[in-house]
């Protein structure tokens, strides 16, 4: 996909079979011709989907199923990749609402992956590395950082021996006080954020709710496969692990605390216990397939069949 990153990212419109983005975000299938209401989505890469086609997105499950319950009611994806609560409330401000229109932040991840694996205050942005954050290296592993980047070019067995940044536990992680920090200041500002997204949704008579998204540090019996991705340093990095297991309690702390003041928030960590009827859902630690969408969308379709008025 082509496009920018600024605060956040800014994709160019792309068209194809089973891969389509219109005014910058995903296509949702299955719309309805007459609209009622809008489900307005907002999240990271797992909600844009872009591991899948377009009918098999979050988005696209609970479409159809709202049209099959009878509900006119259209469903925006507004998931970019990368961006976290602070950033979705940067997309929020650009969309003109309505008092009808129901909000859904669908996420936590990468307020966890950016900012206390990755050390980058604020999330993802221009000049932040993308998948690995910036690490101090022991002199070994600096001289094997210098023979890595002489000999990847000539030889894919040197490159793969010799990228020690792939396979190095950083600075974010082994240094407890930073770790610490990190952790805080993803709480800190995951509560600003969903507090503000709140008000922004008051202010125009729109109904609110937010959900944190099941990973794979949430399921139980876990299968072979699942501990394989778990343990292979390409798909669940070298701590990684950690952050999540320090740093999604206090996300769900400060979302409890913060529904106690009024702002709706559904815990769906058990939204994945079925899955093994299904067969293998997981991706990478957080990323799902075309099933584990349509679990997520079910449980966002029996939240919104319930509680929305």
């Amino acid at each position: 996909m082509n496009g920018r990153l600024t605060q956040i990212v800014e994709l160019d419109d792309y068209q194809s079979d089973y891969f389509n983005v219109k005014n910058g975000f995903r296509v949702t299938t299955d719309v309805p011709q007459g609209m009622s209401r809008r489900v307005l989505l907002f999240g990271g890469s797992t909600l844009f989907g872009q591991e899948v086609p377009d009918k098999h997105t979050i988005a696209s499950y609970l479409q159809r199923m709202l049209n099959d319950s009878g509900r006119a009611w259209k469903v925006f994806n507004f998931g970019l990749p990368g961006m976290n609560a602070n950033q979705q409330v940067s997309i929020l401000k650009t969309i003109p609402l309505r008092s009808t229109d129901i909000i859904i932040f669908y996420h936590g991840v990468n307020d966890i992956y950016y900012v206390v694996f990755g050390g980058a205050a604020g999330g993802w942005k221009s000049g932040v590395p993308n998948f690995r954050p910036i690490q101090k290296l022991s002199p070994l592993a600096q001289w094997m950082s210098r023979w890595h980047e002489r000999l990847k070019g000539y030889s894919f067995t040197a490159d793969v021996a010799l990228d020690i940044f792939d396979r190095s536990t950083p600075a974010t992680i082994t240094n407890p006080d930073t770790l610490i920090e990190g952790v805080e200041l993803a709480a800190a500002e995951f509560r600003a954020a969903v507090s503000e997204a709140h008000a922004i949704a008051v202010h125009s008579n729109a109904e609110f709710v937010h959900y944190l998204q099941p990973t794979i540090f949430d399921v139980h019996e876990r299968s072979a496969y699942e501990v394989g991705l778990l343990t292979h340093y390409l798909e669940t990095p070298p701590g990684v692990d950690i952050a999540f297991k320090e740093g999604y309690p206090k996300l769900r702390n400060v979302s409890v605390a913060l529904a106690a003041d009024g702002i709706p928030f559904r815990d769906i960590t058990d939204a994945l216990d079925q899955r093994h009827t299904y067969g293998e859902i997981f991706l990478d630690f957080c990323h799902l397939n075309h099933v584990g969408n349509r679990l997520i969308a079910d449980r966002l379709f029996e939240d919104l069949r319930q509680n929305s008025n």
